[in-house]
């Protein structure tokens, strides 16, 4: 009938009614570990999920698990995109917190993962607010935290971030972004039974030496048969593993470093990255 969604509307009602078929389906995973990659945007999450997840001993959602879930608040999905720092009060979690259901969460991170595997990985960077949660509720949580050069990190925000209101993320807020999120990591660390640091700048320069220290930390071999050299797929390009800072670097001027330096500085000290131009 003219001026009614009947289709639409069914379609929409199929697609609930086949998820929550496959979630009453699905088994909640009890793997011997749960591996989640955290950092802040644009400091290479992604990059790291997708070459451990080529281990064959680590099954990885093939997306963030903030957007393959219903439990958890997606970042675009309220404006935020690469800025879940503007709303810190829906993201950050600890032990005391009731928060999501725990059992549905695994089990629609269950339905993309290969549960047959012994390590099942997951990464979202604004679970850098909420490790301290994560551990409470998933059995032998392990935590690799990736930090970058934040004057990198925040050019990159700015750039592909995609707030509902601008244009753009002014630069302040995604140095702060950069700064906020390791904080948080460093100082919810204290209370994490299994955690570590990784710096991108390792990782991309010495990519063997770095994932041996990272399969050390999770009790694994090596994977010598992977070619760490090949082209990897990250946000719809395919590229070897690369350290992408002087490019980042590169399209900030005097007045943008000024801004970040304003805002960050002492947490950019605090974590070992200069000025590039001082």
């Amino acid at each position: 009938m003219a001026g009614t969604r009947w289709k639409a509307t069914l379609r929409e009602i199929a697609a609930r009614l086949n998820r929550e078929l496959r979630v009453s389906l699905t088994r909640v995973p009890n793997p011997e570990k749960w591996v989640f990659v955290v950092g802040c945007y644009n400091s290479g999450t992604t990059l790291l999920a997708e070459v451990l997840g080529a281990h064959p001993l680590i099954s990885a959602l093939p997306d963030e698990g903030q957007f393959l879930t219903d439990q958890f608040a997606a970042d675009h999905e309220l404006g935020l995109g690469r800025m879940w720092v503007k709303r810190e009060d829906l993201y950050r979690l600890n032990e005391a917190d009731d928060g999501p259901d725990v059992h549905r969460l695994k089990k629609e991170w269950g339905m993309r993962l290969d549960t047959g595997k012994p390590i099942l990985l997951e990464k979202s960077p604004p679970n850098a607010a909420r490790t301290r949660w994560l551990q409470q509720n998933f059995e032998n949580a392990h935590f690799i935290a990736i930090i970058r050069n934040g004057y990198a990190v925040a050019e990159g925000i700015r750039r592909k971030g995609r707030p509902s209101h601008l244009e753009r993320w002014p630069l302040e807020d995604c140095a702060y972004q950069w700064q906020r999120s390791n904080l948080v990591l460093e100082e919810d660390s204290r209370k994490l039974e299994n955690f570590m640091w990784v710096r991108y700048e390792d990782f991309a320069e010495d990519t063997a030496d770095t994932l041996r220290s990272i399969y050390d930390f999770l009790g694994i071999q090596t994977e010598a048969g992977m070619d760490i050299g090949r082209e990897w797929a990250i946000h719809e390009r395919s590229e070897p593993i690369a350290n992408m800072n002087a490019q980042s670097i590169g399209r900030l001027s005097p007045e943008d470093m000024a801004v970040i330096d304003r805002v960050a500085g002492d947490a950019l000290a605090h974590f070992g990255y200069a000025n590039p131009s001082d």
